[in-house]
């Protein structure tokens, strides 16, 4: 696994974290002792520079092939709570990228699902069983058949390696063969009879206005994530991922008081539509989601996704 350690600088991606009191378990999250952890592997192999060394060197042309940066995407408070004392102790600063609906009251799906899924089911294959067999009893399971007929899971996403075989199959339905309406309807069914106490349960999904502005007020670095987080964006139109981003963009400008500079790609999906959006937003740096070769942009600073680095500890 030491190609995890390959000589250019990038970002190191992070999601979910967990505790024993107040938020759960899921694939892929980890505890604060497992960040800490890694924190340290990373600091043995590489430079970490804090946020806006980070971003001052890359617009300068001066970052080094073993520096790394923290990223945190989607802005969920098991993150400010659970990893943000580790970075505290280690004095180290992060890319935040935060979508916004939540800031404006919008409990919104995609991470309410997940908990659900956590909370509901033993593991991901549990889940998704349960989710195939939602499909199959419900007007959409012809299609989702016909769709799978000629699909091969394991070229279908095939730069993220931690993938597992579900995985694959369970994006692909998602993001194109059912998309967002489809989806949420079989996910509206199975979660329809959970007792979830949904208004309790954001309260704990995602950090509050305060908590952003805390963060900025401390050195870290805030950046778009779109407004809702569509899980394939590329799909929408120009003026559907301008209404995203620019209502991304003024929410967190005015949280902030400050015009915004930076981006990540939400589920690594975007397009050139994206990038003009990007030019005309002012926007400086952004990174995708993976380590890929061939992107070069200003916008496409590689990261590698956490998972990885958790294997090796």
């Amino acid at each position: 696994m030491e190609e995890i350690f390959n000589a250019k600088p990038h970002g190191i991606t992070f999601h979910h974290f967990h505790d024993e009191v107040k938020h759960v378990k899921g694939q892929g999250s980890i505890t604060s002792e497992q960040f800490n952890t890694i924190i340290l592997l990373l600091k043995s192999k590489h430079e970490i520079l804090s946020a806006h060394d980070w971003y001052n060197a890359a617009l300068e042309g001066k970052l080094k092939p073993n520096q790394v940066c923290i990223t945190f995407d989607d802005n969920l408070l098991c993150q400010y709570e659970i990893a943000l004392p580790v970075l505290e102790k280690h004095n180290i600063t992060a890319f935040w990228f935060v979508y916004t609906s939540p800031l404006v009251g919008v409990t919104e799906k995609i991470e309410l699902y997940r908990y659900f899924l956590s909370k509901n089911y033993s593991d991901f294959s549990d889940f998704y069983n349960h989710f195939r067999k939602a499909i199959d009893a419900s007007e959409f399971a012809e299609m989702v058949n016909d769709a799978l007929r000629d699909f091969k899971p394991e070229t279908y996403l095939s730069e993220f390696s931690f993938y597992t075989h579900q995985d694959r199959i369970y994006r692909y339905l998602r993001d194109q063969v059912l998309k967002r309406e489809r989806y949420r309807k079989i996910m509206d069914a199975m979660i329809e009879n959970s007792n979830l106490n949904i208004p309790e349960i954001a309260k704990i999904l995602w950090t509050p206005q305060e908590g952003v502005q805390y963060l900025h007020k401390t050195g870290h670095i805030i950046g778009l994530h779109s407004h809702t987080h569509p899980t394939d964006i590329k799909q929408l139109s120009l003026d559907e991922q301008k209404q995203e981003y620019e209502t991304n963009y003024f929410n967190l400008k005015n949280i902030l008081n400050e015009p915004i500079t930076t981006i990540a790609h939400p589920s690594n999906s975007y397009n050139n539509d994206t990038l003009q959006i990007m030019e005309s937003l002012g926007i400086q740096l952004g990174f995708r989601a993976n380590m890929k070769e061939g992107f070069t942009s200003k916008y496409e600073y590689p990261r590698i996704d956490h998972t990885y680095i958790a294997s090796l500890i």
